[in-house]
């Protein structure tokens, strides 16, 4: 079968065709990125999403403490930073494509294994290997995105493909929900049933990655390459984007502090602090979802016709605010409209992420291991602030001051924008 890459069948990428002057001129070629991209990292979503509402089931089935329930998190968190760099290295070897299915297969397979652990150990190991490609499947993807859509509407590529994420938790708390009523219960049989239909994404998308065009960027490296003698990383720019990839990596990690800091320690501070009741409702977590899904289609709506630096400050300033509230005001109703906008802000900044990464890092053959690198390693930042915030927490007033740091990172992000360059409609090659 002649391939394009090697694995699936040549298509011509028609994104080399469009003028790329309006939104209606999206092509298939980026129509079908966006399929195999936003849907891989969807069924991660619905994956890393799962296991938060498994806990509690996996602490009675297994006999686990909370700090060794903490550690499924923790083994989950390290698998996808490694996951996400090692396969962003792989991904300028292979191609975007084939990384994407790669990693869609080891997140589903170890998905589907996890419902046979027979104890803790072994559900901890196939978790951090299912982990490698939960990382790696964002990684391949963006990056997919950035050099397969025109540069006029990047930004609404990849906002399209991070919506994925609340979209994945919606879906897992139904899919949830239904194994639940059908099985009596999560016990039992019903959290083994969840994780072996987490092993389904792999034959799905199977069919989406062969009727996938590789990256025409990744596919001229390549070539050029070839005419060189060299392998396909061996040839083109090396030069490495310093600045570009410092301002890359602090500015996911202020992200993920706010994240973190935010999603992590909310819940709790309104129970402990402002004495509310609702947080552990389904309307609590549905806002937040909706409230990301909106912040997601907002920003895919206006990213690229008024710039990525506009739109980040914007969000910044609405989920500041957003917190703000949690930490001045103990009114039912205003802290609601708040939990709205902070998966509309907080969530919702992510939506530009894959497409600033790229284009802040510039054009060089190892695009996908520097993305890989920026994004993960600025997962630190989600590492740190859980635990600073929790060592603030033994009193109110120290939980008030923990949760105020996130201003602080709400402004060192915003920081970070005012110095980066406006890179809207920024060729990449």
């Amino acid at each position: 079968m002649k391939t394009n890459a090697g694995l699936f069948p040549a298509v011509r990428t028609e994104a080399q065709q469009s003028d790329g002057s309006r939104y209606r001129d999206i092509t298939n070629t980026e129509r079908r990125s966006l399929t195999l991209a936003g849907l891989g990292w969807t069924f991660e979503s619905y994956d890393s999403f799962l296991l938060s509402l498994l806990l509690p089931t996996l602490a009675v089935q297994f006999g686990l403490s909370k700090a060794q329930l903490g550690l499924f998190t923790s083994i989950t968190a390290a698998g996808q930073i490694l996951g996400g760099i090692l396969f962003g290295y792989v991904s300028d070897r292979i191609g975007r494509v084939r990384t994407a299915l790669l990693c869609i297969g080891i997140y589903s397979l170890f998905s589907g294994l996890l419902a046979f652990a027979p104890n803790e150990h072994t559900f901890a190991v196939l978790r951090f290997c299912g982990a490698l490609g939960m990382g790696g499947t964002w990684t391949a993807g963006a990056a997919l995105i950035a050099e397969t859509w025109h540069a006029d509407r990047r930004g609404k590529g990849g906002a399209l493909m991070q919506m994925g994420l609340p979209i994945g938790a919606i879906l897992a708390i139904i899919v949830a929900g239904i194994v639940s009523d059908v099985n009596g219960g999560l016990a039992g049989n019903g959290w083994r049933l969840l994780f072996l239909i987490g092993a389904l994404p792999f034959f799905v998308l199977f069919w989406v990655a062969r009727k996938t065009p590789e990256s025409p960027i990744w596919l001229a490296r390549r070539a050029e390459a070839q005419r060189a003698g060299q392998e396909a990383t061996g040839s083109g720019d090396r030069k490495l984007n310093v600045r570009g990839l410092f301002t890359a990596f602090a500015f996911i990690f202020f992200l993920q502090y706010l994240y973190w800091g935010v999603f992590t320690w909310t819940p709790t501070f309104l129970v402990a602090v402002k004495h509310l009741d609702f947080v552990h409702s389904l309307k609590f977590v549905l806002s937040l979802q909706f409230g990301a899904i909106t912040g997601f289609l907002l920003f895919s709506a206006l990213v690229d016709r008024i710039g990525r630096r506009p739109m980040f400050i914007a969000y910044l300033l609405v989920g500041a605010s957003a917190v703000l509230v949690y930490i001045l005001s103990a009114n039912t109703v205003l802290l609601m409209i708040a939990i709205f906008f902070t998966g509309f802000s907080v969530n919702g900044i992510f939506a530009g992420a894959g497409p600033f990464l790229a284009e802040i890092i510039g054009n060089t053959a190892s695009r996908g291991f520097f993305m890989g690198l920026a994004y993960n390693g600025g997962r630190l930042g989600g590492f740190i602030a859980p635990l600073i915030i929790g060592a603030l927490a033994s009193t109110s007033g120290g939980f008030v001051l923990g949760l105020s740091t996130t201003l602080l990172a709400f402004v060192a992000a915003a920081i970070v924008v005012l110095f980066a360059p406006e890179t809207r409609g920024k060729a990449l090659s």
